[in-house]
């Protein structure tokens, strides 16, 4: 099955539901204002391209089995339309590939560049992290680590784009996400693999 045909508005929006966790085809149906039907046939293509995937759980108030659905892993659906480079694939995504790809979702895309220097010189750290997060402000970029684990202290770094541009990069342990910070990754929101 192409992949591009799985994209149609009705499965995104079952797929952005269970980004939230398992559902029933019934509560996605309610959540999506759809038919029951509809949900039912957007699923059964969605679990033959491997994107979902669903698990019998009993039901004791009716004493019939019922259906849960949950996203079937992390995968990435890639097109490219670059110059001397046009292709597509489904890749399968480590932790790593999720923070890759949450930082080119960035909103402020100025911020890219900065965002993935200063990673990559915490990446070994992100087994140990609960969470990771960045803010902005006048001292710069600031990349949160959450973790209850002792990591070393890190030194703030300044970097200069190819473009000239520079920014200081520094980095803080804390016990939560601070409000207003981009999450990178959450271990208790879409799992370790």
């Amino acid at each position: 099955m192409e992949q591009e045909t799985l994209f149609t508005s009705s499965k995104w929006e079952i797929l952005k539901l269970l980004e939230k966790g398992s559902a029933s085809p019934i509560e996605l149906a309610s959540l999506s204002r759809t038919s029951v039907a509809n949900v039912y046939q957007q699923l059964r293509l969605l679990e033959m391209a491997g994107l979902v995937k669903s698990e019998r759980i009993s039901n004791r108030d009716k004493g019939q089995p019922r259906i849960l659905y949950s996203l079937a892993g992390n995968s990435c659906y890639m097109i490219s339309t670059a110059s001397n480079f046009v292709n597509k694939k489904l890749h399968a995504m480590s932790d790593f590939n999720k923070i890759i790809l949450k930082i080119w979702f960035h909103p402020q895309q100025e911020l890219h560049y900065f965002i993935e220097k200063g990673f990559w010189q915490i990446d070994q750290q992100v087994p140990k992290l609960d969470a990771l997060g960045v803010t902005t402000g006048k001292e710069g970029l600031i990349f949160h680590l959450v973790t209850e684990q002792k990591i070393p202290e890190l030194s703030p770094v300044t970097f200069t784009s190819l473009e000239g541009f520079s920014m200081t990069v520094s980095y803080k342990t804390a016990e939560a996400l601070p409000d207003g910070a981009y999450p990178l990754y959450d271990q208790y929101r879409g799992g370790r693999e």
